[in-house]
C-alpha cells in the first residue's frame, strides 16, 4: 500500500494497527494518523472517525499540535452543521 492516503484507507490502516503493536509499521501508522488529523470532516461520519482517533489517544496529546488542529476542524464542522439546522428550522 502506498502512503498516498485517502480518508478511508488511512482510517482502515489506523484501525487495523491501533489496537496492536504498531511498531513494525510505525512510520506508516504515524502517516495515516497525521492524514486523519489533517482532514477536514465533510460528513458526520468523518467527524465521528476523527473523534474516535482523538479519544483513543487519551490525554497524552501530540507534540506537533495536529490533535488541536483536528479539534478545531471538528468544531468548525459542528458549528456549520448547527447553523444549517437552525436555518432549516
Amino acid at each position: 500500500m502506498s502512503d498516498k492516503w485517502t480518508f478511508e484507507t488511512a482510517v482502515a490502516f489506523w484501525r487495523q494497527h491501533s489496537m496492536t503493536d504498531a511498531e513494525p509499521v510505525w512510520d506508516r501508522f504515524v502517516s495515516a494518523e497525521a492524514f486523519i488529523l489533517d482532514h477536514r470532516p465533510g460528513t458526520a461520519l468523518e467527524a465521528d472517525l476523527v473523534f474516535e482517533l482523538l479519544l483513543q489517544q487519551g490525554s497524552d496529546g501530540r507534540g506537533d499540535g495536529r490533535d488541536r488542529k483536528a479539534l478545531q476542524h471538528l468544531r468548525t464542522y459542528v458549528r456549520a452543521l448547527t447553523n444549517s439546522l437552525s436555518v432549516a428550522a
